[in-house]
């Protein structure tokens, strides 16, 4: 399975930057034959203390600082800071192509296989860590299609409900794309509609 999801990033062709401000999150999959046999992805739930997203699903990341070597080290910086990830355990997988979110911020998201049991903790920016199945998300009886109004656009996005967690939004579309490319799970998404967009 890794050697797999490595094969299809690198094979992926990833659009030129754009001027927007920058971001790096880590789609961290937690794979260990001893303990866990179904991987898992790591969620995090924001506080309803933060001023942005409170109290929404997301992946840990964050935005580019100067200091950052680059947008992989920025999503490990921030997931180090927000749920204490230990970066040695940490096998970088690849990236997908970037996302822009409704705050114009350009979202590069970087998958990771976490090879070990993690002491994860979140900051006073995370209510909540929790991990959700692959089979849950491959599942297409858990898949809820929604219709959204994005800058005019009607698109359609999907999002699921793990455990009362519900998976909406960027970290969705992000979730959906990840699974498409590496699991050929035809997930429905107007990804390249809203990429196009912004390439104009």
């Amino acid at each position: 399975m890794i050697d797999s999801i490595k094969q299809k990033l690198e094979k992926l062709n990833l659009h030129n930057p754009t001027s927007y401000k920058k971001a790096g999150v880590f789609i961290g999959i937690l794979y260990f034959d001893d303990l866990i046999k179904d991987p898992e992805i790591i969620f995090t739930k924001r506080s309803e203390k933060v001023s942005t997203h409170s109290g929404e699903v997301s992946f840990p990341g964050g935005k580019w600082e100067d200091g950052d070597e680059s947008l992989y080290q920025t999503a490990l910086r921030e997931s180090f800071e927000e749920i204490s990830l230990d970066q040695s355990n940490v096998k970088k997988l690849g990236e997908l192509d970037y996302l822009i979110s409704r705050h114009k911020i350009e979202v590069h998201p970087y998958i990771g296989l976490i090879e070990s049991k993690q002491n994860l903790v979140p900051n006073e920016e995370i209510a909540e860590i929790f991990s959700v199945p692959l089979s849950f998300l491959l599942n297409t009886d858990n898949i809820i299609e929604n219709e959204l109004d994005r800058d005019g656009m009607k698109v359609i996005i999907p999002s699921w409900v793990y455990n009362g967690h519900r998976i909406w939004g960027l970290t969705a579309m992000l979730t959906a794309d990840f699974l498409n490319i590496c699991f050929e799970a035809n997930i429905g998404t107007d990804l390249e509609i809203i990429r196009k967009h912004y390439d104009n």
